[in-house]
């Protein structure tokens, strides 16, 4: 089981402008010290949050190369929004030009995250059509030229000023089931997924129970995960670690996903700055993958 962990852009860009210079030497050190302490714990795999289309490339790849050379597994958190021609997924999606060019010396295939088009006002079905038109789009286009691209359509947390087709369990089903592609699954954001539990049983998601409410989503749902999203929950919000038991309830999570015969990521996917300072941040960074190898371990077996 690979356990992953999602880096935001800085991690990747360091300062805008810092090519060739001794800034950005030192960030790459940085990078290689960070990666020895998240491989030494236990992590495979790296995803990117965020890759926008825009983003120039060049500023991503000697991390990304970095991450390759360590053996490490590299996935990505896409974007949806931008307008960009051509008849390629490279052209359409630029960002992703060096990643497209390199990747089959280190991996099999690559799996993207988006979230579903979002508008602070409109109509949930227009949104929900154009991002099943998307999805559809993208995935004939990279079965097209044979690439071994997947698009994961994540589950969001439900916004008051925000009208997302996303953010719900049936909502990302049904566009997923809609898009009816090979190259389309499900990320299942567990965090985003028991805020809106916690959210529907009159709860708030900065105050989890210590019993944790145990609702899992429904058999086909589970099917058609092929990527995760996991972080906890608490008095900062969401993208927390999993430091605190009642942070999420990942160990029924990850029972049952195992359960579908899932080989995907288990990636998790902080937000650092949100940490509390009662630990640093390799202690919380520890304790949450520590948890996260308890909850994949074998159970164990009964006495003969």
């Amino acid at each position: 089981m690979r356990i992953g962990l999602s880096l935001q852009s800085p991690f990747f860009t360091g300062k805008p402008g810092a090519f060739d210079s001794k800034e950005w030497t030192e960030h790459l050190k940085k990078v290689e010290h960070d990666l020895d302490f998240f491989q030494g714990a236990g992590i495979s795999s790296i995803e990117i949050r965020n890759l926008l289309r825009g983003a120039d490339e060049r500023m991503y790849r000697d991390v990304i190369q970095l991450i390759w050379e360590r053996g490490l597994q590299l996935t990505v958190h896409g974007h949806v929004g931008g307008v960009f021609s051509g008849t390629s997924f490279m052209e359409i999606y630029p960002s992703m030009r060096y990643i497209l060019r390199h990747f089959h010396r280190y991996q099999k295939g690559i799996t993207m995250t988006l979230h579903a088009f979002e508008a602070s006002e409109g109509s949930r079905g227009e949104l929900h059509r154009r991002t099943v038109d998307l999805l559809g789009e993208w995935a004939s286009m990279v079965q097209a030229e044979g690439l071994p691209v997947q698009f994961a359509l994540e589950i969001n947390r439900r916004k008051p000023k925000k009208v997302d087709p996303g953010d719900s369990l049936d909502g990302v089903f049904g566009m997923v089931e809609e898009a009816g592609s090979p190259a389309v699954g499900i990320c299942w954001d567990m965090g985003h997924s028991y805020s809106n539990l916690l959210a529907d049983s009159g709860r708030r998601e900065t105050d989890p129970p210590d019993i944790p409410l145990l609702d899992l989503p429904p058999e086909p749902f589970l099917k058609q995960i092929i990527h995760t999203h996991i972080h906890g929950l608490g008095t900062g919000g969401t993208h927390l670690p999993l430091t605190e038991k009642r942070s999420l309830p990942l160990e029924a999570y990850v029972s049952a996903l195992r359960q579908t015969g899932y080989q995907g990521v288990y990636n998790m996917e902080f937000t650092f700055s949100k940490f509390d300072s009662d630990r640093s941040l390799h202690e919380h960074l520890h304790a949450s993958i520590q948890r996260m190898k308890a909850a994949l371990a074998p159970a164990p077996r009964p006495p003969a």
